[in-house]
């Protein structure tokens, strides 16, 4: 418990501190810009312990769970870890994908697919939320279909407040799942 706790309060910590530094951005808005985006503001190395602290409490809940969902589990932490260790490209940067902002992309797309498809295949072990997760499930899909089929900012410039809610309710859920299944050895 004590490292999916200290995961999840690394991650967001260094979130917030992350959007607080950068609330007088000329571009870059929290509300409107995934956070990955600000890997190119001020203190952009904190993305690195978002995506380092999410990897932690992932894979500290995954080997307590079984098989299919602990998969899921370890497929979100990886691929959490990996958007925060490679950089996307800056924000406005539409000249053509890198190998670095596809990667980033693709990992961090799998991440979110990941924890809600969890939450499902465990729903009897960790009864918690399985719902908003299933709603997570659905934005993620409706959110990566705008951005994929229109192009960005095309979501009332709220992509940014809709990631972030996500990744509160996906460490939420790592913590609830936590905490139930904590009598298990790892």
């Amino acid at each position: 418990m004590f490292f999916v706790v200290g995961g999840v309060v690394a991650a967001l910590g260094a979130l917030l501190c992350l959007d607080l530094l950068n609330l007088d951005h000329p571009v870059l808005d929290p509300v409107a810009h995934m956070a990955s985006y600000f890997v190119h503001g001020r203190a952009g190395w904190l993305i690195v312990i978002v995506g380092v602290g999410c990897a932690v409490a992932a894979f500290s809940v995954a080997p307590r769970l079984r098989r299919g969902p602990a998969v899921a589990v370890a497929v979100f932490g990886a691929g959490l870890l990996v958007a925060g260790l490679v950089p996307t490209a800056a924000y406005g940067d539409w000249s053509g994908p890198s190998a670095a902002t596809l990667v980033h992309g693709i990992a961090g797309w799998s991440a979110f697919l990941a924890l809600p498809v969890a939450a499902w295949l465990a729903r009897r072990e960790v009864p918690c939320w399985p719902g908003l997760l299933a709603a997570g499930l659905v934005v993620v899909l409706a959110v990566g279909t705008v951005e994929v089929m229109d192009g960005p900012d095309h979501l009332g410039h709220v992509l940014g407040l809709v990631e972030r809610l996500m990744i509160v309710a996906d460490l939420g859920w790592l913590v609830a799942g936590a905490a139930t299944l904590r009598g298990r050895k790892a």
